[in-house]
């Protein structure tokens, strides 16, 4: 890491079981895992721009990391666009870095020692999942946190799904704008790719919500929780065409457009009712963590054991569901997946990340102990 957010410069040799992190709030313990996961797709997963992840009096930061490649980590997908160039990285170790220069804004991405001409090609050389009580607004927040958490997850683990996202989204902002003369190629642009899109979250809604509902229960949730993806349209190319054609004179006075998967939701529901207006907050803590946990799952799946990053993940859960949560990440790590947990004191360390090597960390100063 250089020059990363609050971070001291530093070549870090990762355990391979994992770590805990302990260090008193604001000294640097989730800026660490930021760090690494910046790696899966080239972005912060708390929303920050890059600009904002460069330490204070820098001109850009770096992180890069090394694989050992003995776990097949890094997305099968990414591996599969890779291979068409440089075969040996879906078998060898593999070494991913990002740079950020905040002097040009330019972002750089280099893949075992050669620069990526897309970002789409190397996401995912680097995959994990971040559980945190900040995930509660994947159920209070709107649709469109949702909406991100399956397209980063479809991205990272369905081939063609990154493609067809950015031609979708590259028509929506011209269809509006749209001339006469173009107005039908844009349609069939945005109904050709939205159908893609929506297939692929409807597809994932519908083999995952029975391992979403039986997590839950698991966490210690007693109602039925349900999983189902809500479409103002069909996954039909041909019935989106239609719905965009129908809605085009309305959406051309209002400049949006009001169909598509950009209007779409992942619905959270509870005995059968909207969990966002009618949940606990306790139900909204176990509906966010079995959201990340189908998240970790899906990942395995496709791939293998994905890194888990525990940010003060136990905090604000009573000591069952706290003990339920640890024998589902204690599974996890059976699996193979790499532990990473912080915690503010010792004295608040889950029993299931209690034998994980622990560092100390302060004013951005990482140590072993």
């Amino acid at each position: 890491m250089r020059a990363f957010r609050n971070l001291a410069d530093a070549d870090l040799e990762l355990p391979g079981a994992g770590v805990v992190l302990v260090g008193p709030n604001g000294h640097g313990k989730t800026s660490l895992l930021e760090a690494l996961l910046y790696l899966e797709v080239f972005r912060s997963f708390r929303g920050a721009r890059d600009r904002e992840l460069v330490r204070f009096g820098e001109d850009g930061f770096r992180v890069e990391v090394e694989t050992d490649g003995s776990d097949e980590a890094g997305s099968g997908v990414a591996r599969r666009q890779v291979a068409q160039w440089l075969p040996e990285v879906s078998r060898e170790k593999r070494v991913v870095a990002a740079g950020y220069d905040a002097r040009t804004k330019e972002k750089r991405v280099v893949l075992n020692g050669l620069p990526s001409g897309r970002l789409a090609d190397a996401i995912g050389a680097v995959r994990g999942v971040v559980l945190s009580p900040s995930d509660v607004e994947l159920v209070a927040g709107g649709a469109r946190t949702r909406r991100g958490l399956m397209d980063i997850l479809l991205s990272l683990t369905v081939q063609g799904y990154v493609e067809a996202l950015a031609e979708y989204r590259r028509a929506l902002r011209h269809r509006c704008r749209a001339t006469p003369d173009d107005v039908d190629d844009w349609e069939a642009l945005l109904a050709r790719s939205g159908a893609r899109v929506a297939a692929a979250r409807g597809g994932w809604v519908e083999r995952w919500a029975p391992r979403y509902s039986a997590l839950c229960a698991r966490i210690g949730e007693t109602l039925e929780a349900g999983l189902c993806y809500a479409s103002r349209a069909t996954a039909s190319e041909a019935d989106l065409a239609e719905a965009l054609r129908r809605s085009r004179e309305r959406d051309m006075v209002r400049g949006v457009t009001s169909v598509g998967p950009h209007r779409d939701d992942l619905r959270l529901l509870l005995g059968g009712r909207e969990l966002g207006v009618y949940g606990s907050a306790g139900q909204w803590r176990t509906a966010a963590l079995a959201l990340r946990l189908v998240e970790a799952e899906t990942l395995a799946e496709r791939d293998g054991a994905p890194v888990i990053c525990l940010d003060d993940a136990f905090a604000e859960l009573d000591a069952e569901r706290s003990a339920r949560l640890g024998g589902l990440v204690e599974e996890l790590a059976a699996q193979g997946s790499q532990v990473f947990a912080t915690v503010p004191r010792d004295g608040e360390m889950p029993e299931a990340v209690g034998a994980l090597p622990r560092w100390r960390i302060g004013d951005g100063k990482i140590r072993a102990t």
